[in-house]
């Protein structure tokens, strides 16, 4: 936990304009050479993944500018590389798959079970939008969220895409969760107000979460939140782990049973007890 004292809540990301390329060298990378090559790749990765402790749950593939939209844009959105496609780029010529697991399904699981839980106690169960697996366009990017929301009702002019995200990582170096928030708080490109991170520790108990904003032209992250896990005991720094309202619906409360989200002590708690069994923990 050592990390803990080197990162502040004031932190800010550096401009940056690569959003696949400069990610790390756990990521293996592969050039596409077809259909038949791109499965028999992520069956032997996925093994490796399954049997390593620090191995990457992302595989990199480099294709033509071409094959990428044929793969990727409409009408192929349904085809079975599409599906598992969670980012891509047409100008750096790169898309990349996130291999599935049990650990980074139940993080999003749990995520999105306290979100709806704390709604339908202001009655707005049916006010938000959820965006599992959407992929939002930029000029020449691509990305799906690992899980996001929005309003139903949007004003005027205010883009068809989740106004906060989340992404978990599974032993991901930060390079990539950076990536990841670059591209969805880029009003050109995600567009989103708030993108949330939640990342996992393969190898040990532990759980990082943060919540980045824009501010002007920056990227900010704006509170980060620890969780471990000693014997039968739980040790959560930082919390309520909190979402404006105003972020999630584009306004402000209207009554005073609207209010920010506030994921509690005990509800993190859940949260990482739920990915932890998953882990065997």
């Amino acid at each position: 936990m050592a990390e803990q004292n080197n990162m502040e809540c004031d932190s800010y990301l550096e401009v940056d304009d690569a959003f696949l390329k400069n990610l790390p060298p756990s990521i293996r990378r592969y050039t596409y050479q077809g259909e038949q090559q791109f499965f028999d790749i992520l069956k032997s990765e996925s093994a490796l993944f399954e049997a390593s402790s620090t191995g990457s749950e992302f595989i990199l593939f480099h294709a033509s500018k071409e094959t990428i939209e044929t793969l990727f844009n409409p009408p192929n959105e349904e085809s079975p590389i599409s599906k598992l496609c969670t980012s891509f780029d047409t100008i750096e010529q790169l898309f990349l798959i996130t291999m599935p697991s049990n650990p980074h399904s139940a993080a999003v699981d749990a995520f999105s079970t306290v979100i709806k839980d704390s709604l339908t106690s202001m009655g707005l169960s049916f006010s938000l939008q959820g965006y599992p697996n959407a992929t939002t366009r930029g000029v020449s990017r691509g990305k799906q969220p690992d899980y996001g929301w929005g309003p139903k009702r949007r004003a005027r002019g205010e883009p068809d895409s989740p106004s906060v995200t989340l992404e978990v990582a599974y032993s991901e170096s930060d390079s990539k969760l950076n990536s990841d928030v670059r591209f969805w708080l880029n009003p050109n490109e995600g567009k989103a107000k708030l993108c949330l991170t939640l990342q996992i520790h393969k190898s040990r108990p532990e759980i990082r979460i943060e919540k980045w904003e824009r501010q002007q032209d920056r990227k900010y992250r704006s509170q980060v939140t620890y969780i471990t896990k000693n014997g039968d005991h739980f040790n959560v720094i930082h919390h309520p782990f909190t979402i404006p309202f105003e972020s999630l619906f584009g306004r402000q409360p209207t009554c005073p049973r609207e209010k920010d989200i506030e994921f509690s002590q005990g509800q993190l708690g859940e949260i990482a007890d739920m990915i932890w069994e998953s882990q065997g923990w």
